[in-house]
């Protein structure tokens, strides 16, 4: 038996109760146990959902991010699946990235994550030129982000999500609510980030 997320071998004693129980399909290690879960906190009048601290998840998001690891995404398929049993939505979006960042990666890195996940999401915002978040953080500003023209409004949408990497100071997420605000002005919008920075 192997942890669900990061692999590792699980150890069971074999006893009469495990023996004849059902094998559960989601199941983690000691230590994933202990520092992941579907976190919830309020930002005014948005959710955001997280998995863990930063600092536990560090580097395999600086794997996906920088190195498009393919393995490390897969890790968190099991993650969203538990996450999407529990919360549904109407709509599902990601933080785009900018064209810039996209020629030197290459990719990006979110969207490969939601697609090796097998997350269904719509890309319907845009973004020009950004700082990096860390830069930002610095100077408490946001982003300026834009619905795609293609993108017409939907009174039958009440539930979006937002799904990102790392949930910093909130800049970029907050700036990404604020069209979708405006485009479904009567739908409560949430986040879902792999991880929260304590800083």
């Amino acid at each position: 038996m192997e942890c669900s997320f990061c692999k590792k071998e699980i150890k069971e004693k074999l006893g009469f109760k495990n023996v004849f129980s059902k094998k559960k399909s989601f199941i983690l290690c000691e230590s994933c146990k202990i520092n992941l879960n579907i976190n919830i906190e309020q930002l005014g009048e948005y959710t955001l959902y997280y998995f863990a601290d930063y600092e536990f998840l560090k580097d395999s998001i600086y794997a996906i991010k920088y190195g498009g690891d393919i393995e490390e995404c897969l890790k968190y398929k099991s993650l969203f699946r538990k996450f999407f049993e529990e919360y549904n939505f109407d709509l599902i979006t990601i933080v785009p990235a900018n064209n810039e960042r996209k020629v030197i990666r290459s990719f990006h890195h979110i969207e490969q994550l939601c697609t090796l996940c097998n997350i269904k999401f719509e890309k319907i915002l845009e973004s020009d030129y950004r700082p990096k978040q860390a830069k930002l953080h610095k100077q408490r500003a946001g982003h300026s982000f834009y619905i795609l023209s293609s993108i017409m409004p939907d009174t039958n949408i009440s539930k979006v999500l937002i799904i990102d990497d790392v949930f910093t100071s909130g800049n970029t997420l907050l700036s990404c609510a604020k069209p979708l605000k405006e485009l479904f002005p009567n739908s409560e919008i949430s986040f879902l980030v792999l991880a929260k920075s304590m800083h």
